[in-house]
């Protein structure tokens, strides 16, 4: 099992220059602690550095359900962790051999993943206002590994 920890940095001097990036680190810190049951499957899929980036797209998107569905003006829906749109989804199952629904979440954080390694984080621009803010310079975070003896 993995314990994360994440937080921020208190400056040495709260003025009104720092401030607004401490806020910014707060929220994005609450937002990725409300997700901390998905860190060990993220942490399989991406990089170190992108962990609480992709943490925090879970909150945005689905707030960490796997059953979510969101459903767009188009009649499109938007299905699981991710909220993978339906043409998405289409388009990417024969691509990767894709067999398996939107809301299996080892899937679907591996599909992730790979988007975001092959063609960036724009998939999850719609979101953006939310999750921007996790490469906030006072964010920190701690892994440890337990064991459960």
């Amino acid at each position: 099992m993995i314990e994360v920890l994440v937080g921020c940095m208190i400056p040495l001097l709260i003025t009104t220059d720092t401030l607004p990036e401490y806020r910014e680190c707060m929220e994005v810190a609450s937002k990725v602690e409300y997700v901390l049951e998905h860190t060990d499957l993220v942490q399989r899929y991406f990089k170190e550095d992108d962990i609480l980036r992709a943490l925090g797209v879970i909150y945005c998107e689905s707030s960490g359900k796997a059953e979510a569905v969101g459903v767009n003006t188009n009649g499109t829906k938007d299905v699981g962790l991710w909220q993978f749109n339906d043409n998405t989804w289409l388009w990417l199952k024969p691509k990767l051999g894709i067999i398996s629904k939107r809301t299996n979440v080892e899937v679907s954080t591996a599909v992730a993943s790979w988007l975001v390694y092959n063609d960036g984080w724009h998939h999850w621009n719609s979101s953006k206002h939310c999750w921007k803010g996790t490469d906030n310079e006072l964010l920190w975070i701690h892994t440890n590994s337990m064991s459960s003896n």
